[in-house]
């Protein structure tokens, strides 16, 4: 499965880069997207529950780093809920 990383600078100049196990994050996010904080996260969860479900579907297990990365998000939505988020970049690795 590809590797897909999504850069995003949120509001307050803090980047940050997200590892999903699989390219379906792109049908949530676009280069240049700009989203209040809280908007993200929701799509972000959404976009991590579709790898999850692709990484179990092909492995037979779910994917730790989709949990991981989950509650990163759910500890960033109290911290910048008032801030805004843009999609810097959009990263496929094939191997």
């Amino acid at each position: 499965m590809p590797l897909t990383t999504v850069a995003i600078e949120i509001s307050n100049g803090k980047m940050e880069t997200l590892y999903y196990p699989s390219s379906v994050v792109k049908d949530f996010f676009q280069v240049d997207q700009q989203l209040k904080f809280l908007e993200f996260v929701e799509l972000a969860l959404n976009s991590l529950k579709e790898s999850d479900k692709r990484v179990t579907a092909k492995y037979g297990y779910p994917c730790i780093g989709c949990a991981i990365l989950k509650q990163r998000l759910i500890k960033w939505e109290q911290l910048y809920k008032y801030e805004t988020v843009k999609i810097v970049k959009i990263h496929e690795f094939i191997y």
